[in-house]
């Protein structure tokens, strides 16, 4: 009997073997080489099997419902549900990415068609929109400032120290939306406020000449803020904030009795309709500013407030002050009855009021008022209409085009109002996998722009202050994968422009390759040329503001650089963080260099024009921006199914931008006055150029738990000592009294300047939060003569429901 029993277990455990259920496969990387040593489990821990040294598994299981995953140190964990039968055998390739690769980011501004972050030719940022939206901003350039390599002076970008101050006109950065220009027509200056943040999808920063695929303007790079369409799920979000600016701490300079507000409200629903994305949005600011009212003395030639009345946020009755009003709408066919074919209509349009100052009135009693003559109220319409339309072809081919009117009109108080309409067209095919090569891309287009300027400003090129530019160009870029690991890139592009009639066009060059080193390093290396044409505003600008003139320079000519870099982007993995460290080291050399310098333009004629002495864009001659940069932008998650995260962005730049050639005469008009570098600048002190800061550090942290998040930014630029030496000059000859000696003698350094942010959970579709901007209340002034904002708390709260 007993030797019955045994006979029938024995019988039944071997059937058991024979019929058990398996799932066996081929672990490999990404690019199919195997991973030894991996293990597969079904989450029972008596039941791991390790990949041999091909690669391969076979892991045994219970019939039913099993989920088995993989996992490799350094990579990243697949996991997949399976239903087995009695004796199912079932074959399960697994291919692993490195950890660093699930925080991958695809970019498109790289080459105009998607690519990983990790494997474009050029050195990239990203600024993600959660970044924007939790630092409560109200304005673009106030979140870009934490993008390493990138700061702002008087809100123009400058990246790597590609660029100085240019009263305004003439930005060596593209700045663009969804891959079309929003520079105004005449002046080439940024519409910050203009940018709508309220449906960001993400922000992509290029650093070094990008003129190949992106023109003139991306000199020394491009910003391209991409924004979001719908999906599935209809999207509504609205935003109000409201903060108080703090007293600055020098109560001397304090004239009013109020305390200065700024309230902020934004909206945004999107959503599927058929097979239509629509998308609206819009913002109501009204900022106080943070500089005291209009400018009324007492008996002491002191400041007074003579505004008594309540916080009104659509009242523009002090310096630095912004009322605006702005609206968007997005609409895309996304399916049509033409397979392939997608098109659509973009309008945004902005109505705002707004008093600016270019220059304080006193460092000790006047820092937050303006100097005579230095403020101009602006009331500005600006508006885009933007139809595009974009089809697929069955072989692949997909051709695109899209079209922009942009609307400016700036009715200024002192007589210096400027309209322009400009009208970009740009005709663009792509086609990915060519002659063969699957993964080849070729990408080609022409562009046109016409630019018409009116303006009492612009009086230097036509007495009727009517300009007309106009931009012809052709553009080409191949990208193509060699091997496993080798990627590369070559473009060319031909500009022509003409102002009023005169022209000149260039061909400029760019290639770069990018080379996977080892899993998740890349070397990178690129060589680009830039080509910028003067604005209207460069060369026919003739203003003054008080004492201060502006002079036309009818003979200005474009200028031209050539950018080289070298860098690795390291993936990393540290426990539960993984990221991306990147280094670079770069140069770009200019020829023709424009810059904004001070010397004597017209013939005397007293006080009244300030004998002559003014400003005036120049050909400088040849310069040079040599630097380098490392930066980490990363997330670590932990806790259960990742609700904790934690994101850092962060970057050290140096550069060392000088002028190659201090001693040219660049006097374009006589030969008896000479007009140099050495003797504009302040502080010659190795060539260095006027209004750079060598040295940039940009920090950003965020952790998100389920009830909310905590954040913090940091930043720091080192002071700018070489300036022009006319303001300080005007001082020692006692033409103005500006308190410029004394802040220069007790300011020698810029602060750290620090912002904190904390957002709790109020349910499932709010949030409330609390957003200090300078925490410290630093009192500091980037440009001589402009006094930056004191500490803003800002409360905000967001209703979000999907």
């Amino acid at each position: 009997m007993l030797r019955y029993v045994l006979i029938c277990v024995g019988l039944t455990a071997s059937s058991l073997v024979i019929s058990a259920q398996t799932i066996s496969g081929f672990v490999s990387d990404t690019q199919g080489n195997p991973v030894v040593g991996a293990y597969v489990s079904n989450g029972d821990n008596n039941n791991i099997v390790a990949t041999d040294i091909n690669g391969k598994y076979s892991l045994e299981l219970n019939p039913g419902l099993q989920m088995v995953s993989c996992s490799f140190i350094g990579k990243k964990t697949e996991a997949k549900e399976f239903t087995f039968v009695g004796g199912q055998k079932v074959i399960w390739d697994i291919t692993l990415e490195s950890e660093a690769r699930a925080l991958d980011i695809a970019v498109v501004s790289a080459g105009r068609f998607e690519q990983s972050v990790a494997e474009v030719t050029v050195s990239m940022e990203i600024l993600q929109p959660a970044l924007v939206e939790s630092k409560a901003t109200t304005s673009l350039e106030s979140a870009l400032e934490q993008t390493p390599g990138v700061s702002m002076v008087d809100g123009e970008p400058q990246i790597r120290s590609g660029s100085g101050f240019s009263y305004g006109a003439g930005s060596r950065v593209m700045i663009m939306v969804d891959d079309l220009p929003v520079l105004s027509g005449d002046a080439g200056r940024p519409m910050w406020g203009f940018l709508p943040l309220e449906n960001l999808d993400q922000i992509e920063v290029i650093k070094g000449a990008s003129s190949v695929l992106y023109g003139s303007a991306a000199l020394s790079g491009v910003i391209n803020i991409r924004t979001r369409y719908p999906d599935a799920r209809p999207l509504t979000r609205v935003t109000v904030q409201h903060g108080a600016y703090s007293n600055p701490r020098s109560d001397s300079s304090m004239y009013w009795n109020t305390t200065l507000q700024q309230t902020n409200i934004r909206f945004l629903h999107s959503r599927q309709i058929g097979n239509w994305d629509v998308v609206i949005g819009g913002n109501l600011l009204g900022d106080d500013g943070y500089k005291g009212p209009t400018i009324t003395f007492d008996s002491l030639d002191v400041p007074i407030d003579t505004n008594v009345a309540g916080y009104n946020p659509f009242s523009v009755d002090r310096y630095g002050a912004n009322a605006q009003a702005r609206f968007n709408i997005n609409l895309r066919k996304r399916e049509s009855s033409i397979p392939g074919l997608t098109y659509g209509l973009s309008t945004n349009w902005q109505k705002g009021e707004s008093l600016n100052t270019l220059i304080w009135g006193h460092s000790s009693t006047g820092l937050y008022s303006s100097y005579a003559g230095a403020a101009t109220r602006t009331k500005q319409l600006v508006g885009t209409v933007d139809p595009f339309i974009e089809y697929l072809s069955p072989s692949g081919v997909r051709t695109s085009f899209r079209n922009r009117w942009q609307h400016l009109r700036n009715d200024n108080d002192n007589n210096q109002g400027n309209n322009s309409d400009v009208l970009y067209s740009e005709l663009q095919s792509q086609k990915i996998g060519v002659w063969g090569m699957e993964e080849m891309a070729i990408t080609g287009g022409l562009v046109h722009q016409y630019t018409k300027g009116e303006a009492q400003l612009y009086t230097g090129g036509n007495e009727d202050g009517v300009n007309i530019a106009r931009n012809i160009a052709g553009y080409l870029q191949i990208d193509k994968p060699i091997g496993q690991y080798l990627n590369v890139s070559s473009g060319v592009r031909y500009e022509h422009f003409s102002i009023n009639g005169v022209s000149e066009g260039k061909p400029v060059f760019r290639a770069g390759a990018n080379y996977q080193v080892a899993e998740e390093t890349y070397l990178r290396s690129s060589l680009g040329q830039g080509f910028r044409f003067p604005t209207i505003a460069e060369k026919f600008i003739r203003t003054g503001l008080g004492d201060l003139q502006v002079y036309p320079n009818e003979k200005l000519r474009p200028e031209s650089s050539t950018s080289i870099e070298i860098g690795v982007k390291q993936g990393l993995k540290i426990g539960g963080f993984v990221g991306y460290l990147d280094f670079a080291v770069f140069q770009q050399k200019y020829t023709d260099f424009i810059e904004f310098s001070f010397g004597t333009w017209a013939p005397s004629e007293g006080f009244d024009n300030l004998f002559g002495l003014g400003f005036r864009s120049l050909n400088t001659g040849e310069s040079q921006v040599r630097g380098a940069e490392i930066s980490l932008m990363g997330q670590a998650k932990w806790g259960a199914q990742g609700q904790h995260t934690l994101d850092i962005l962060g970057g050290y730049t140096y550069t060392n931008p000088i002028s190659l050639t201090p001693h040219l005469n660049y006097n374009p008009d006589s030969s008896n006055v000479s007009t140099t570098y050495i003797g504009t600048s302040h502080d010659t002190t190795g060539y260095i150029l006027k209004y750079r800061s060598p040295h940039l550090v940009r920090f950003d942290a965020q952790w998100t738990h389920p009830h909310g998040f905590v954040g913090v930014s940091a930043r720091y630029q080192s002071v700018i000592k070489n300036f022009d030496q006319a303001f300080v000059a005007f001082e020692n000859f006692q033409f103005v009294d500006w308190g410029l000696n004394n802040w220069l003698d007790t300011h020698p350094t810029l602060p750290w300047l620090i912002d904190v942010r904390v957002g709790v959970n109020l349910n499932e579709y709010s949030k409330l939060s609390l957003v200090i901007s300078n925490l410290f209340n630093e009192e500091y002034s980037v440009r001589p003569l402009a006094i930056e904002a004191p500490r803003l708390v800002n409360v905000v709260y967001t209703y979000e429901i999907e």
